[in-house]
């Protein structure tokens, strides 16, 4: 199978890049930017298309050309992505309720020496919402209209448009992959790494891929993969995500630049699959076993710091990490004669904290030495006060760890820590994770923000006479939005350990890790 240049848009990047970067010099003026790609949805009848703008002859340059909606990063802009929202809401009037982000790009930097600047550029691809405004353009455009990837050669439009275009258009394979990360609201951080891992596997035997010739061309586009599971497949889980893809392909690069090797241009590409392959899968099996580890050190410290005959514990969602350290406490204090209540919040929409539950029962295989000394009571969200009169332990999962020790984690975490600390001080916070779920010291601020998800979790609880009639009271004008949060933030200075598959994690471990994270994703995706 011949594959053209717009399923596998970075094999033609790497010489281009590099002439651009001959032509640096140092008294060059810098510039970072923004470039978004507003685009139709790629499952639309046409296909995935994008707005082109026609550039008007007041700007100061590229008079007349065509490009998409772009501008510098201010100082003031927090992120990238927060510049990219801005400018498109000045250039085009569209917002968050109009937009959402579909995808980002690599960035990347070309030098116009006509004008003696260096851009450094981030690129961007949003998708138009269902319903959206109508695009109004500013005095920087004088028309506009959406093209299709493939006929954008056709127009006379501003230097290397098309290397941002390929950071952000992906294979209808790849498409596929980061949509099954995307809309998977069920699993926790580690089981979507590791479904990110499976779907990598399957794209290493994949039919795309088995149309290059060269093991250098299958390494080049099979990274270009993974740096978009990483980072576009599902953003507020993607610490683990992009851990355990690192950690696989670092494995087969070693074994590339080691003793006696050739590297990658020297090992046969049917050798480079198997052995590519073979390091995904052992890297899921890695990744499934440090779910006990953690198990034992969560333990290994809550007994050690259980002074009361009988444990209470309190928590919220369901995660791998959690119900495997919470069966392991109560196996080993029931086998005591010890009793543990726990109390789960339902978390809603979705009720994870039920799901929890019979998880959690269902990993004691029915053993009837835990029906008389386990007590489990599931309360609703908005009774979080009630809890922690008597509570030892508040014990949540992560999804995300800064470098500094912030830790992200199900809507509803943030509150329970601070009525935890408010209402019982002698009940200790543990935050539980694998080390996988540590950032870099890259990490996008903008993931910071609380994720919200489809308003529809909410509503579908409602009755239908509920519904109606607020969807009424919004056709006839009033301002009434349905928000459904997922995650939130929970402080370092909140937090009373940290408890990994490694042990016991201050802020300066978790700092060098972060450090060993940035430097890790420098050697694998660098040179992309």
């Amino acid at each position: 199978m011949t594959l053209n240049a717009r399923r596998l848009p970075h094999l033609r990047l790497t010489s281009h890049i590099r002439a651009i970067h001959q032509s640096m010099s140092s008294n060059l003026r810098q510039r970072a930017v923004v470039s978004s790609f507003i685009c139709t949805p790629p499952s639309s009848p046409n296909g995935l298309t994008f707005a082109l703008f026609k550039r008007s002859q007041d700007v100061n340059t590229y008079q007349g050309k065509w490009a998409v909606c772009s501008g510098s990063i201010d100082p003031t802009d927090t992120s990238p992505e927060a510049a990219a929202k801005r400018e498109i809401r000045e250039e085009t009037t569209l917002s968050d309720s109009d937009i959402t982000l579909l995808r980002k790009g690599k960035p990347f930097s070309l030098t116009d020496e006509g004008l003696n600047t260096r851009w450094t550029i981030h690129p961007f691809a949003w998708q138009l919402k269902p319903g959206a405004i109508d695009i109004k353009f500013d005095w920087e455009h004088t028309e506009y209209r959406f093209v299709r990837p493939e006929d954008v050669k056709t127009y006379d439009h501003v230097p290397q448009l098309e290397v941002g275009m390929e950071r952000v258009l992906v294979s209808p394979e790849t498409e596929e992959a980061l949509a099954i990360l995307r809309n998977d609201h069920d699993s926790g951080a580690q089981a979507l790494a590791i479904k990110a891992l499976e779907l990598l596997r399957k794209a290493v035997m994949g039919s795309e891929l088995s149309g290059l010739e060269t093991s250098e061309e299958f390494w080049r586009e099979l990274r270009w993969r993974a740096w978009h599971f990483a980072k576009n497949g599902r953003p507020s889980m993607g610490a683990a995500i992009e851990a355990e893809i690192l950690k696989a392909l670092d494995s087969v690069s070693k074994q590339l630049v080691s003793p006696g090797s050739e590297g990658v241009g020297g090992i046969p590409l049917s050798n480079l699959k198997s052995l590519t392959e073979s390091a995904i899968h052992e890297r899921i099996l890695a990744s499934q076993h440090s779910l006990d580890d953690l198990a034992l050190h969560c333990v290994k410290f809550m007994e050690s710091n259980s002074t009361a005959p009988d444990t209470n514990i309190v928590t919220l969602s369901s995660s791998g990490s959690i119900t495997r350290s919470l069966a392991k406490f109560v196996e080993t204090r029931t086998k005591k004669g010890r009793n543990v209540k726990i109390t789960v919040l339902e978390s809603r929409p979705s009720f994870e904290g039920v799901a929890f539950v019979n998880n959690l029962l269902a990993s004691f295989k029915e053993d009837e030495a835990f029906h008389s000394r386990l007590r489990i009571e599931i309360v609703s969200d908005a009774s979080i006060a009630t809890v922690f009169n008597d509570a030892h332990f508040l014990v949540f999962g992560g999804d995300k760890v800064l470098p500094n020790g912030d830790v992200s984690n199900k809507i509803g975490t943030l509150v329970a820590a601070i009525l935890s600390e408010e209402m019982n001080p002698g009940c200790k916070v543990l935050a539980l994770f694998t080390t996988n779920k540590i950032t870099s010291a890259g990490f996008d601020s903008e993931h910071r923000n609380v994720e919200y998800n489809d308003p529809k979790e909410l509503t579908d609880a409602w009755p239908e006479s509920y519904r109606q009639q607020l969807k009424e009271n919004q056709e006839n004008g009033y301002q009434v939005e349905v928000k459904n949060a997922y995650f939130e933030w929970v402080r370092l200075g909140r937090i009373d350990q940290h408890i990994t598959e490694v042990g016991l994690l201050e802020a300066e471990d978790i700092a060098r890790l972060a450090k060993e994270s940035e430097e890790l994703e420098n050697r694998i995706f660098g040179d992309l």
